[in-house]
């Protein structure tokens, strides 16, 4: 071959013309320009640690062309892949939020606060059952309050008031059914 068809085939860079191009080898592009990939990456990321991620894919698919004499600078190729893997990330992330949100028309709003009228009428019926408390004979009224104020247990009753656990029962029973006689089959009141 003469000087003149040599340096036809060869370009002022020193990049081979594609017959005589070498063929691409992944792992040593990977070897040479990982560190500057992951640096460029944690650059442009939001969440750096995703990086190595991306990285990752990047090479996955730099691996289809494994062999290839057809790049003529493969760590450009390499730096592309990564921006076009880290924008499809970026989309796929978008894409995921926006499949969380909902319109505010679909939403069903729960408030553990009960509204304005649950919680006059609940006044109302506690007014009325303190009322009735009021009125129970003095013993019935301390054995309905040991029970449901202080959570004492019906044996805990007897042996306070030095009665029967069936009379302690049987004051309970007299201070729920004037309770329910008082504001009965409302709402709320139960034994």
């Amino acid at each position: 071959m003469n000087a003149q068809l040599q340096h036809v085939l060869t370009d002022e860079s020193g990049l081979l013309a594609d017959s005589a191009r070498e063929q691409l080898c992944i792992q040593e592009v990977i070897r040479l320009h990982h560190d500057s990939l992951i640096k460029f990456l944690r650059r442009r990321l939001r969440i750096a640690d995703d990086a190595d991620d991306i990285a990752q894919e990047t090479y996955i698919r730099m691996m289809k062309y494994e062999g290839s004499r057809e790049i003529k600078s493969p760590s450009a190729m390499l730096f592309r892949i990564a921006v076009n893997v880290a924008n499809d990330s970026g989309r796929a992330a978008l894409a995921r939020c926006a499949a969380d949100h909902l319109e505010i028309e679909n939403v069903h709003l729960v408030s553990e606060q009960p509204s304005a009228e649950r919680a006059l009428l609940a006044e109302q019926h506690l007014d009325l059952v303190l009322d009735v408390i009021e009125d129970l004979p003095p013993k019935c009224k301390q054995v309905f309050l040991l029970s449901r104020v202080r959570g004492m247990t019906y044996p805990e009753i007897a042996e306070h008031c030095g009665i029967s656990v069936k009379m302690v029962e049987k004051q309970i029973s007299r201070a729920v059914a004037a309770c329910l006689r008082k504001v009965g089959g409302r709402e709320g009141i139960t034994s």
